[in-house]
């Protein structure tokens, strides 16, 4: 069962509508002071399980866009 999103959560949704296409470790940049590269990647990968967002892998990035349908930031 996934836990509804939090403070940090909302934040990197917000970093990933503003700038579309950045990578993972753009996004997680800000918040590596409070948690681990980790704990921040599998947030991601999360986020992206609940369609709030889209992972879009490349040669040798994963590129993050919002999900347009959620931008609500409802799960449905």
């Amino acid at each position: 069962m996934m836990k509804e999103p939090d403070e940090i959560d909302i934040s990197i949704l917000d970093r990933i509508s503003r700038k579309q296409g950045c990578s993972i470790s753009e996004a997680i940049r800000p918040f590596l002071t409070e948690r681990s590269e980790s704990v921040l990647r599998g947030r991601i990968r999360a986020l992206g399980l609940r369609k709030l967002i889209r992972c879009v892998p490349t040669k040798h990035k994963v590129l993050l866009y919002r999900n347009p349908a959620a931008e609500d930031g409802s799960d449905e």
